[in-house]
């Protein structure tokens, strides 16, 4: 009358996917912790940008698009805060290309390539700023 069950846990492979993921989750963890209001905004700016049925680079691609400032410099305040320069950079570009004359634009951009390694590049950016 009653179900037998055997469930197998191969220890090392949970550890092993517990060490590679742990940065992530310690990071998805703090990133959504505490201020509400600011776990609320990012999460409607996630969902915004983000169609949950297109794979990420056709979302990244579609934003790119757009000329929609608010949402890209959205989307670039919610990767700076994640630390991923290489996006900063990606999405700065498009917005200097959007408004060339914004000055804020031009310096995250050089901010994002120092931030990289590029210093040249950088430092060519932020010599434009502050003529």
């Amino acid at each position: 009358d009653g179900i037998i069950c055997e469930v197998q846990l191969h220890v090392s492979a949970i550890v092993a996917y517990k060490e590679e993921s742990h940065h992530y989750y310690g990071f998805f963890r703090s990133f959504f912790a505490g201020n509400v209001l600011a776990c609320k905004k990012r999460i409607s700016m996630l969902e915004r940008c983000i169609d949950p049925n297109a794979d990420l680079q056709t979302a990244l691609e579609e934003m790119l698009k757009t000329d929609d400032k608010d949402l890209i410099w959205g989307m670039y305040l919610l990767v700076d805060e994640m630390g991923d320069w290489y996006l900063c950079e990606v999405l700065c570009r498009r917005l200097c290309e959007i408004d060339p004359d914004e000055l804020a634009c031009k310096n995250n951009l050089a901010c994002a390539l120092n931030d990289q390694g590029k210093y040249a590049q950088a430092e060519a950016l932020y010599r434009q700023c502050w003529e």
